[in-house]
């Protein structure tokens, strides 16, 4: 036992609490007339009836000078005096064990409070001006009964179980708040994806628009992101950097996607919006075509995703349906696109140099045919440059020097690319 514990009990303490429940209702009433007079969210009766909130105050008030007198009682638990909180197997009225908790009544308020939309601090306000109410009753109790030494000796249980108190509301607040927000979460989900699968009646559609922060009428696009393997966010901070930028969205998760709806603003198009998400891109993210009309949703959507493959697997970055025609193409017929990688290089791809061959070509093609130019961007003489090129013609049977053979194997090394 502590030097605290041992000097808790005692008569002269205990008497500051005898008949303080019978000021009650009395301290109630002072404290719901400070919380409406100094709470601008009180004073809307609409979000919190006064009936509701004296209630929720009285049960306060009441569980709180319970605890305190209980605390003082020999023989119960010391928790109750230093106001730890205890999951409560104690009556604090009659000391008798029970299935109850000292912190249902502080629960509750932090629940009905946030179920209101009573904010936080005035929720913890509350707690401090009922505090100061019981406070000040005490000391009023202990002038009249010259009890001073007393008083000072229950300051800290007195304010320890105030914070019990306000720490117990605030979680309970949190745990609502947090509920909430899931099904929030749920519901714009939910509606993001019946637009997403057309499946929104257009009565519905407008409807949920509106509730997504989208405007029913105006430019939209699709993305579609590919879901980080790390389990780290595909476009982390997008919401607030494309809203910075005057661009709404909304998002939600779809057969492994981070797929959003981006509404660009007049002063902000869809160009600004595809160099966003690619600064901002971890994964391969496409994006379709501009579409007015909501209706236009499920086809943006199958752009976006063929978008995504128009990125080599290992990519990182933003794609713009259409942007890469010939890369559109072959993604959208793989099959094809495997037979013409292995009709074109077949036996190239089972050459032990393959993999210097295509980067030879690719490098190539990005000079626009400079041997010179490609020779510098791969650090080796132009001469180097033209033998393997060589290598190419003979392992392939095409030539880059001419047209139809050249386009034949750009084509090809776009599928081996997209391939990966």
């Amino acid at each position: 036992m502590t030097d605290q514990q041992a000097t808790l009990p005692g008569t002269d303490t205990a008497e500051l609490f005898t008949g303080l429940l019978d000021a009650a209702d009395t301290l109630t009433d002072a404290v719901c007339a400070q919380i409406v007079g100094a709470e601008q969210a009180y004073s809307d009766s609409s979000l919190l009836p006064f009936e509701l909130l004296r209630s929720v105050v009285s049960e306060n008030i009441t569980a709180l000078i319970r605890a305190l007198q209980a605390g003082e009682a020999p023989g119960l638990a010391p928790g109750l005096a230093t106001g730890a909180a205890t999951d409560g197997a104690i009556d604090l009225e009659t000391g008798v064990t029970t299935g109850l908790s000292i912190l249902d009544a502080p629960r509750r308020a932090g629940q009905v409070k946030a179920e209101h939309g009573i904010p936080m601090a005035s929720l913890l306000h509350a707690y401090r001006l009922a505090g100061l109410q019981i406070w000040e009753e005490l000391v009023r109790r202990s002038v009249a009964s010259q009890r001073f030494e007393a008083l000072l000796l229950v300051s800290s249980e007195v304010w320890g179980m105030i914070d019990t108190f306000s720490s117990a509301a605030a979680e309970a607040y949190r745990q609502v708040v947090d509920a909430q927000e899931r099904r929030n979460r749920q519901a714009r989900s939910l509606m993001l994806l019946s637009l997403l699968d057309g499946s929104a009646p257009p009565a519905d559609a407008g409807r949920a628009l509106r509730t997504l922060g989208l405007p029913e009428h105006g430019t939209f696009v699709l993305v579609a992101a590919e879901l980080s393997g790390t389990g780290e966010a595909s476009l982390p901070g997008i919401v607030q950097t494309l809203r910075a930028a005057g661009l709404a969205s909304a998002w939600t998760a779809l057969q492994g996607d981070q797929v959003g709806i981006l509404s660009a603003s007049p002063e902000a198009g869809a160009a600004t919006g595809l160099a966003i998400l690619d600064a901002a891109a971890t994964t391969r993210v496409g994006v379709s075509r501009p579409f007015t009309g909501i209706g236009g949703a499920p086809d943006a959507l199958r752009q976006a995703r063929l978008a995504v493959g128009c990125l080599p697997p290992a990519g990182v970055g933003a794609h713009a349906y259409g942007a890469a025609p010939l890369d559109l193409l072959l993604v959208t017929q793989p099959d094809y696109a495997a037979e013409l990688q292995q009709c074109v290089f077949g036996d190239l791809l089972a050459a032990h140099d393959a993999d210097l061959l295509l980067a030879t070509l690719e490098a190539w093609f990005a000079a626009d045919g400079s041997t010179a130019e490609t020779g510098r961007g791969l650090h080796c003489h132009r001469n180097t440059v033209l033998y393997r090129l060589g290598r190419v013609e003979e392992l392939t049977g095409r030539s880059t020097a001419r047209p139809i053979e050249a386009a034949e194997l750009y084509a090809a090394l776009r599928a081996v690319r997209l391939a990966g």
